[in-house]
């Protein structure tokens, strides 16, 4: 089975601008079967996404987080959310404890906080983000050609932080099941090919919202009540 799918997305959880709610409606209309809202240092982004695609079975919503480690930003891809650690080596050994996928995020965009040269050490990661719709095409194209030859899969996302980014960039996967495990097998056996591109509209809406973009004080109310309910005791820093 072939499905697409943009594994890099941010909701009001962090700094996007959509409840993870637009997003799953944005997602389905955009034509994607699968998606990770990715938010900063937190899974509460996807779980709560999770609970809204109870009603359908169009799109399936991966757990997932963008980490702010002590190298940079790395994405990390699960079956259910894992402990989060700034230490890179520890964050592994939770990735392995629990099946989860390690991939650098935007790995060479410097403005970004990407990995950068550590992308090599390639026992720790299991995909490389090589393709990402919100950074510059130099940094896109150094990614995937220092990246390209160390035999592990490439992914190309959007990294939208509004709904008029999603799937700008996206994936093809080949999966044998249409579940979380399945997408994540297909990724382990490098049975994915992304499909890149910029969207001159998404990068217009994005530069809208930066300018607008403010501290989260307007939603801490609701991201409080949604760890509540989620069973967090306090929500992330």
């Amino acid at each position: 089975m072939m499905i697409q799918g943009d594994l890099h997305i941010h909701s009001y959880v962090s700094d996007g601008e959509a409840s993870p709610e637009e997003i799953v409606k944005y997602s389905i209309k955009k034509g994607l079967s699968v998606i990770s809202i990715t938010d900063h240092n937190t899974f509460l982004g996807s779980l709560s996404a999770i609970l809204k695609t109870g009603n359908t079975k169009k799109l399936l919503v991966i757990p997932g987080a963008e980490i702010r480690t002590l190298w940079g930003d790395v994405l990390v891809l699960c079956q259910t959310p894992i402990r989060i650690s700034a230490n890179p080596l520890i964050l592994r050994d939770e990735a392995l404890k629990n099946h989860c996928l390690l991939i650098p995020a935007h790995p060479f965009d410097v403005l970004r906080l990407g990995v950068g040269v550590r992308s090599k050490y390639v026992s720790l990661w299991d995909a490389y983000e090589v393709f990402n719709s919100s950074s510059d095409l130099l940094s896109n194209l150094v990614s995937f050609f220092y990246l390209r030859n160390l035999g592990k899969p490439l992914l190309s996302n959007s990294d939208a932080h509004t709904v008029e980014g999603i799937g700008s960039s996206r994936n093809i996967f080949e999966v044998s099941e249409f579940s979380v495990e399945g997408v994540l097998e297909a990724i382990r056996r490098n049975f994915v090919k992304p499909v890149p591109s910029y969207s001159i509209l998404s990068t217009i809406f994005k530069l809208r919202w930066g300018i607008r973009i403010k501290p989260f004080s307007k939603n801490l109310k609701e991201r409080y009540e949604l760890y509540l309910r989620l069973g967090e005791s306090h929500p992330h820093p």
